[in-house]
């Protein structure tokens, strides 16, 4: 029997427990806890830390907030829980990277890295082997989806007619801006050139209905473009992306004996 956490119990959380029914434990705030014990059972749902750390899961998948990755982060490794964390915006805040990365390097849990909405950070993990030069990562939605994130204070998005870059920046300065919004953005930053050293683009169009992704990559072994487009959904609606799925392989591989 798997034997895997989940911390929160949002949109992500549940299609995990969902997907993979038995095989999690979750910590989720006292008002969700009836909600989680009527899919999962009572005896899967903590409502505390102590409870959460004393069920003893092999891995567990953050996907609560930011505040919430600073806060446990480091006290999940030290337990030795592997961490996969989802709001990874919480790490544009220096010392918070500083305090996870130091846990995980002193163990005994493991740092792992999601990929999220881009699906793979396979290609950019490998041209970091060898010259990798510049990386710039895109996100892209309409003006009227930008409007309902704290972007609206960045530029006057009203007014913008075709595809515009209205914000650019070092991925810790860009997510900074949008805490809850860039996990992909820290994802590919810790892949590649680091959060000062890789470059973020805002970008507005008018004509897309949906969230999309650009990955812009020269290194030694060759230069790449990625585009990954989204669902057709309205701006207030809930794009199921690759976030999820990028969990399921993640979990999937930890039991493969044969692993692609």
């Amino acid at each position: 029997m798997s034997n895997y956490g989940i911390v929160g119990f949002g949109r992500i959380g549940r299609r995990l427990a969902a997907r993979l029914p038995g095989a999690f434990t979750v910590l989720v705030r006292p008002a969700q806890s009836d909600d989680a014990a009527a899919l999962l059972g009572p005896d899967r749902v903590c409502t505390t830390l102590d409870a959460f750390l004393a069920r003893k899961p092999d891995i567990a998948i953050e996907c609560a907030s930011p505040r919430t990755l600073a806060d446990i982060g480091a006290v999940l490794l030290q337990a030795g829980i592997d961490l996969v964390p989802l709001s990874l915006t919480a790490i544009a805040d220096p010392e918070v990277e500083s305090r996870l990365m130091a846990a995980a390097e002193a163990g005994p849990g493991r740092l792992e890295i999601a990929p999220g909405a881009i699906g793979t950070l396979d290609l950019l993990a490998t041209a970091r082997e060898e010259g990798l030069k510049r990386v710039v990562y895109r996100q892209l939605k309409s003006p009227a989806m930008w409007r309902l994130t704290p972007a609206a204070r960045l530029a006057d998005l009203e007014s913008i007619r075709e595809r515009h870059v209205f914000f650019k920046g070092s991925v810790r300065d860009v997510a900074r801006h949008l805490p809850n919004s860039l996990n992909t953005s820290v994802g590919v930053a810790l892949a590649g050139l680091g959060l000062d050293g890789t470059e973020a683009e805002l970008v507005a169009d008018p004509a897309l209905r949906e969230t999309g992704h650009e990955l812009e990559i020269h290194a030694a072994p060759g230069n790449a473009v990625l585009q990954l487009g989204g669902r057709d959904v309205p701006p207030d609606g809930d794009p199921v992306d690759y976030t999820t799925f990028s969990l399921l392989r993640l979990l999937r591989r930890r039991q493969a004996r044969v692993v692609i």
